[in-house]
């Protein structure tokens, strides 16, 4: 159908006509879109939309933002074993050390190397609590980014003295890592909830700050961060009492990508627990 005719036509009224012969095909003066003057007032438009043609322009495109990959120096090596595609990331919310920036790329580290920061840290109190997690404004300073899709310029060995660039996608559908399902809190004293196997098509992924009363060191705590699905929470897997905060990271479009990958449609918001609880029928 040339565009002329699928324009009339998308109006979806009055474009019915009697025939007065066969082969007479005859078409109304059908206007799907709404003139407006200069200085008139906007029109309230067809109610419902006829057409996804009149509806607000929708993409599911994958969105992608470059990142300075950092790794801790400590240990050499660790941005190739901590620092891959499919890993969610996070970034440090801390006003720039000069008031322009240069453009300089956001820099991101991983869910395994801030657990990893957490373990030699230690048990904290509420004074070392905002040592580590707010700025000096008293807003909490790390907030996940996305997910990397890949990584350009990976430097495993140090030899350029130099950070990778991630390419994290913030939108879309990216490919995700399982492997740190199981190994997110390895050290710590939390157990790890799911595996591939219990990511569904559907279900939604979470990733939250979790706490636990030290055993070793009283009026402190034991902090990481762990993902979940939206159906533990379903299942009462979930202990709401020691999550702190909590980030919906995207829903899963393919629980069986590949080895050790699902795919998501990353969607990153910080989600209030108790909002969580209610979406999934525990509140």
């Amino acid at each position: 159908m040339s565009q002329a005719l699928k324009r009339k036509y998308e109006g979806l009224a009055n474009y019915l006509q009697p025939l007065g012969a066969p082969g007479d095909v005859r078409v109304g003066g059908l206007q799907p879109r709404q003139p407006v003057a200069p200085s008139g007032s906007i029109p309230g438009g067809f109610n419902p939309i006829p057409t996804s043609s009149q509806g607000p322009k929708r993409t599911n495109a994958t969105i992608v933002y470059s990142r300075t990959a950092v790794a801790d120096t400590r240990k050499l090596g660790r941005i190739g074993k901590f620092f891959k595609e499919g890993d969610v990331v996070f970034t440090q919310r801390i006003a720039p050390p000069l008031r322009d920036p240069m453009g300089q790329n956001v820099k991101v580290t991983s869910v395994q190397l801030l657990n990893r920061d957490l373990k030699d840290f230690g048990p904290m109190n509420a004074e070392e609590y905002a040592q580590f997690f707010e700025s000096r404004d008293g807003n909490f300073k790390w907030a996940p980014d996305g997910v990397v899709n890949n990584l350009d310029g990976a430097d495993p060995e140090n030899h350029y003295k130099d950070f990778a660039i991630a390419n994290v996608a913030i939108q879309g559908f990216v490919r995700f890592s399982t492997l740190p399902f199981g190994d997110e809190t390895r050290g710590h004293n939390f157990p790890h909830l799911f595996t591939q196997k219990g990511a569904r098509n559907g279900d939604r992924v979470f990733l939250a700050l979790v706490s636990r009363p030290a055993a070793a060191a009283a009026g402190k705590k034991e902090y990481a961060f762990q993902f979940f699905l939206a159906s533990h929470v379903t299942l009462g897997k979930t202990n709401p009492i020691e999550i702190e905060k909590v980030w919906r990271i995207g829903r899963v479009v393919d629980g069986n990508q590949s080895k050790n990958m699902i795919t998501v449609c990353v969607d990153v918001e910080s989600t209030p627990m108790d909002r969580v609880q209610r979406a999934w029928g525990l509140a």
